[in-house]
């Protein structure tokens, strides 16, 4: 019998070890299929939503012999290339010193989300207390600038975008958001939430023709307002009738944590000042003075915590709905108040909670499986060619089902292409 290195839990259950003891030569064909064919009725429930974390937007290829990340690194590269390469040795000792802040603490070495906010929170106290033009205040502006620039920067990931490097990870995002579109038409628009400043999504989506919703409305600007998460787009059905059908190629989309191209806006006629700009340099960009990815300054939170408590209202009413399944893919469990609110939604009993994760590094994900609650699924290992399962590739190419005519929908965007290049 083959080991097989996946896992499907269901609670505390190993459901492949059930099928390993029914057939007497187990394949990871076999064990692919069980983990298959149980997603096939997960996208055919009412009620489905993601959370994307940071993982999925990390993909390391080989190149020139090199593992290189052509897409944006997880958090705790992120935060070792941020300390190493760019805060320079006498800040470093001017925040342990003056500060009392060692970037070294559990907290911040492998989190700049921690780091960037407490410093954003000290800053507010001097702000507060008529110091910001003091010389203590003034040095924690200009390195939350330039923690800033530098998430900007490596999020952006402008570089492999303009060369193409990148494509890979677009396609494969690409992939992820074609599969979801051949699900029934009759139920309703799948919901993507997800912690990632990056653009990823709004490129596939955009490469794809599919339309979305992130709460943002408007023509030549565009701002914020979240009861554009009530709205569908439809298609009249009958002219001489008021039938309307809403169109398949659409979804949510909810950045929970902002995004690069969300900056503030102070314009009186809007209650939510918070505009999207289309040019997304790196150049304009880094010269706007607040850019809503998070933590961002507590001033501007303090007018109603916009966008992100509405977004968050948003992701607890969705998870709070009946016969709801969520499924987290790159998230490591280690934001607070995502979690609670996860955890939360196991008051209804009909929620079920499908975490892509090792349960031998996390203590979250071991928590969660120590619950033994068979609305808890995990699933995760790696496949004989060493693809990682529960990475966001892994679970779109091996697990997230194919409903649509792939063959089909290439030779279209092939066509398109031959036709442009001939021009």
């Amino acid at each position: 019998m083959t080991d097989i290195k996946i896992y499907f839990y269901k609670g505390k259950e190993e459901v492949l070890t059930k099928l390993k003891s029914a057939v007497d030569d187990v394949t990871e064909a076999d064990s692919l299929k069980k983990i298959q064919d149980a997603f096939s009725k997960v996208l055919d429930g009412k009620n489905l939503s993601f959370l994307l974390g940071c993982g999925c937007s990390s993909f390391v290829k080989e190149i020139d012999s090199k593992k290189t990340d052509i897409g944006v690194p997880t958090m705790i590269p992120l935060a070792n290339n941020f300390y190493t390469d760019l805060l320079s040795p006498e800040n470093k000792l001017w925040l342990k010193e003056t500060l009392k802040l060692d970037i070294n603490a559990v907290d911040f070495i492998s989190n700049l989300e921690k780091f960037l906010g407490t410093l954003h929170s000290i800053y507010y106290f001097y702000e507060t207390t008529g110091q910001i033009k003091e010389e203590n205040a003034i040095k924690v502006a200009e390195i939350i600038k330039q923690a800033r620039n530098f998430l900007l920067e490596k999020c952006l990931n402008e570089a492999n975008r303009n060369s193409k490097t990148d494509d890979d990870l677009v396609d494969l995002y690409k992939s992820f958001y074609r599969k979801l579109l051949y699900r029934n038409s009759n139920l309703p628009k799948p919901n993507i939430f997800t912690t990632n400043y990056d653009l990823y999504s709004e490129i596939a989506l955009d490469k794809l023709g599919i339309h979305y919703v992130n709460g943002f409305s408007g023509g030549i600007k565009k701002y914020f307002n979240p009861t554009i998460f009530n709205y569908a787009l439809a298609e009249k059905m009958d002219l001489s009738q008021s039938k309307w059908s809403v169109i398949d190629n659409f979804v949510y989309l909810y950045k929970i944590h902002g995004s690069l191209n969300w900056v503030q806006a102070e314009e009186d006629s809007k209650l939510f000042r918070v505009r999207e700009i289309q040019e997304t340099t790196y150049t304009n960009l880094k010269m706007q003075e607040v850019i809503m990815i998070h933590p961002t300054p507590l001033k501007q939170n303090a007018s109603m915590g916009s966008p992100y408590s509405d977004l968050f209202r948003e992701f607890q009413k969705k998870l709070m709905q009946n016969n709801n399944v969520l499924i987290t893919l790159g998230y490591s469990f280690n934001d607070e108040h995502i979690n609670n609110l996860i955890y939360q939604a196991f008051t209804i009993p009909s929620f079920r909670l499908i975490v892509l994760g090792d349960h031998s590094v996390s203590e979250e994900i071991a928590k969660l499986q120590s619950l033994d609650d068979p609305r808890i699924w995990i699933i995760g290992g790696k496949l004989e060619d060493k693809t990682k399962l529960h990475y966001f590739k892994g679970f779109v190419e091996k697990i997230l089902p194919d409903l649509s005519n792939d063959e089909i929908d290439n030779k279209i965007e092939n066509a398109i292409k031959k036709l442009f290049k001939d021009e």
